[in-house]
């Protein structure tokens, strides 16, 4: 089953090169799936993906798309792309990128989102703007420079269609000449994070590369909810139940949210307190944000 209005923990990329592998990804649990068009595919084989892509997104929305178990035993999930670079930084790759977007418009694809690999400020996703729209589909900006980083308000505010920003960590390195992991990434991930915030939408963390360690994505991913994350990329399906698991309150942190609810629903002043502490807007909000995970379940 596709749903546009599911929650965004964890977004799990798939080779747009491997179709065979597109279903399997739909069905891994994961809250959202994102076909890859750009790194996962080499130049040679870019039309071919593309078009691979487009057709399984037009089955998909005409619930004619290949199946490995009952739509009714899927758990909810967003299917989108991510689409060649449009930066202008490359031209060789923008031709592709609008290209893509082109085809989109063309076809009429309407993926849950499209993510924009390279945006280095908001003029790139306005360009974007302008091809999509007499469309409703939502846009991901992908941060990868510290430039991008410095814009990464102004890439937010861009325009209503931006669902959310991505930091993309492994390019973001080299071109900051810091090493990959929580001391190099620090500084970026807390700004891409705070702006995303500030415009209210969802901020996406870089996947782990690691595929095994389950403790190590665990615990990677403990660290960005720290920051303000709101979801985790992922690049093999097995470590969508570990981030995805993460993301939910514990039982303890479930019946404080419900007890703070309860007190404010009830209460008569504004003076409220909860377990001997002072209740104000901003816990009311974390409990609200609490209950509505709570609905997927608590973490195991």
């Amino acid at each position: 089953m596709i749903a546009t209005d599911s929650p965004r923990r964890c977004l799990l990329f798939v080779p747009g090169a491997r179709p065979e592998r597109f279903d399997k990804a739909v069905a891994s649990g994961a809250d959202q799936v994102c076909i890859d068009l750009e790194d996962a595919v080499g130049r040679d084989d870019k039309v071919t993906a593309r078009e691979a892509t487009l057709q399984f997104i037009l089955a998909t929305q005409n619930k004619s798309a290949p199946t490995s178990q009952s739509a009714q035993s899927r758990p909810p999930v967003q299917l989108g792309l991510r689409i060649n670079s449009i930066s202008g930084l490359d031209y060789g790759s923008r031709a592709l990128g609008l290209a893509d977007l082109q085809r989109i418009v063309e076809t009429g694809a309407r993926p849950a989102f499209i993510m924009l690999p390279k945006i280095e400020d908001a003029e790139d996703v306005l360009r974007v703007e302008k091809i999509l729209a007499h469309t409703d589909i939502p846009v991901i900006p992908q941060l990868e420079s510290p430039h991008a980083i410095f814009e990464a308000r102004a890439i937010a505010g861009a325009c209503k269609r931006v669902q959310a920003l991505m930091f993309g960590g492994y390019d973001y390195a080299v071109a900051a000449r810091v090493k990959p992991g929580e001391r190099g990434w620090f500084w970026a991930r807390a700004q891409l994070a705070a702006a995303a915030a500030e415009a209210e939408i969802g901020a996406l963390d870089v996947p782990s590369l690691e595929l095994k360690n389950m403790h190590e994505v665990a615990a990677e991913t403990e660290q960005v909810i720290a920051l303000g994350y709101t979801g985790k990329a992922a690049i093999h399906p097995s470590q969508v139940a570990t981030i995805q698991n993460i993301f939910l309150p514990t039982a303890d942190e479930h019946q404080r949210a419900l007890r703070v609810l309860a007190a404010v629903a009830s209460a008569t002043s504004a003076a409220i307190q909860v377990d001997g502490k002072l209740v104000d807007r901003p816990i009311v909000l974390a409990a609200q944000r609490v209950a509505e995970l709570a609905r997927l379940g608590l973490r195991g």
